[in-house]
Parts: structure tokens; sequence; C-alpha cells
């Protein structure tokens, strides 16, 4: 019988948000009977002891991107999970259940494409990729899928994985997850989810709304996963995020910044 995993990664520093956030708001609102949770440790501590804890063997550059290579190594040698949702695990949180998204599509990467993001030409150089020129020119003109959240079979990843150690030269370059995670899935079967499966208040364009800590569409249904994007806490587009009561104040500024650039700067590139 095969299984799935819902799998994260992360170090010390988001500890606290992981546990009591991320981690909560999944078991209380996702089902996992047949789901596994595993978590790809960079020095973490005081994890819950229902979840697979999974000491980071490449640890040798940037979390975003040695993750992939730490998920495959994992998956190697545990096949009997066929089915995968990858996601971070610092800033996204889980409101609804989300388990049928394991049956559909299943041999295809299942991801968000993001509705407003920066040109390729701003994610990554040239010079940190094996073959760069021929990456960013396939990519040039695709909207980029949302790596935040990524569901896929177990080939899938391994796939990914591969490309990555082969592919990117500069394993510390943010953004190599973004340009490595998109190429390798627009060159296999894909399936865009609807934006409520990775939610990100800055980027999408559906209107929403909080209420008493909870995130919801402008028709009232709650949305499935948030995930509070931004490379730097202090840009983020939601302030004291998490899961519970007392969280989750808009930062409309932020918002409207994030948009205005990415929109200037697709427009630019049109130019």
């Amino acid at each position: 019988m095969f299984l799935n995993l819902i799998a994260t990664a992360g170090n010390d520093r988001i500890r606290d948000f992981l546990v009591n956030d991320w981690y909560r708001s999944l078991k209380e609102n996702v089902d996992l009977s047949k789901t596994d949770v595993l978590v790809i440790n960079y020095g973490l501590t005081g994890l819950p002891k229902e979840v697979i804890n999974f000491p980071a063997v490449e640890r040798s550059g940037l979390i975003n991107n040695t993750r992939f290579i730490n998920l495959a190594i994992f998956l190697e040698n545990h096949p009997e999970y066929d089915q995968i949702l990858f996601c971070d695990g610092g800033d996204i949180i889980f409101q609804s259940d989300i388990s049928h998204l394991f049956e559909e599509h299943r041999d295809a990467f299942r991801a968000v494409v993001e509705q407003l993001s920066p040109p390729i030409d701003l994610v990554v150089k040239e010079e940190d990729l094996v073959n760069g020129k021929e990456i960013k020119s396939f990519l040039s003109n695709k909207k980029l899928f949302n790596v935040g959240v990524i569901i896929a079979p177990r080939e899938g990843f391994l796939e990914l994985a591969r490309t990555m150690e082969r592919r990117l030269k500069n394993i510390n370059v943010w953004g190599g997850d973004t340009v490595i995670g998109n190429y390798v899935i627009y060159k296999n079967p894909h399936v865009e989810l609807p934006s409520k499966y990775n939610f990100i208040p800055s980027t999408a364009r559906e209107k929403f709304y909080v209420k008493d800590s909870k995130f919801y569409l402008e028709n009232g249904e709650l949305i499935p996963i948030v995930h509070n994007a931004g490379r730097y806490r202090f840009l983020r587009p939601v302030k004291d995020f998490g899961y519970g009561p007392g969280k989750n104040r808009v930062n409309k500024f932020n918002i409207w910044m994030f948009r205005m650039l990415f929109s200037v700067s697709n427009f630019l590139k049109m130019k």
C-alpha cells in the first residue's frame, strides 16, 4: 500500500512557527489518515513526536535549494511514498482539508501559478546556472509556478533534485529553487491548481478578507492554504501571521508595493 507524504524543511529559526502554526494547522484541518508528515531537519529541536524527523544530509547551500536534494535522499530510501506535497514550513498555514489533491492528476506536477510575478531575468543570473541562457530562454514567456507548495509523484521530485544538482552552479543563490523548479515542471506533465491552494495575499488577484484571524475569499470560502510569501519578514503582506486567534493583520501598503514593483518590472521587460 502506497502512502502520501506532506514534507517541509527548516532550521531552528522557524521552529516556533513550524510547530505552533504550520504543523498545528495541518494536524487540525487536513485528513492525515493516509498521509505521513516529514520535517527535513536543519538543526530544529523539540519537534512533535508524530512527525518523521529526518536530519538533513546535504547542508552545504541555501535551504531553499538543498531541501529538494534532501527530500530525494529520503524518498530513495522510502519507496512506500507515492504522492508528495512539499511546502515551505515558515510562512504557510492550512485552513481546510486538501487531502483530495493527492487523488487528482497523480502523474503530474500540481502547483499554483503566480498571477503576478517578477520577470525571470530578475530571479537568478545566467552564470549561476549550467546552460543558463537556455533555461532562462525556455522560461522567459511563461508564468512562474510558486514552488512554496508543490504536489507531485515521487519520480517528479527525484527528477527535480537531479536537475538541481546538475544545473544549479551556485547552490547558495536565492531563486534557484524557483528557476529549476519551474524548468522541471514545464518539461513534465503539469496542472495549474486554483490559487486558493497556495494563496499569496501580495500577488493573488482574487479579493480576500480576514475575519477572526482566518482568511476568506470574497465569496466567503475559507482559503485552504495561505502563504505569507516574502524574502524578508518586514516586507511580507501579513503581520503577526499564523494560526489561531489574535493573528493576521493585513499590511495593505506592502501588498500595493509588491504589485507595483512586479507590474513595473514586467512592463519594462516588454519595452
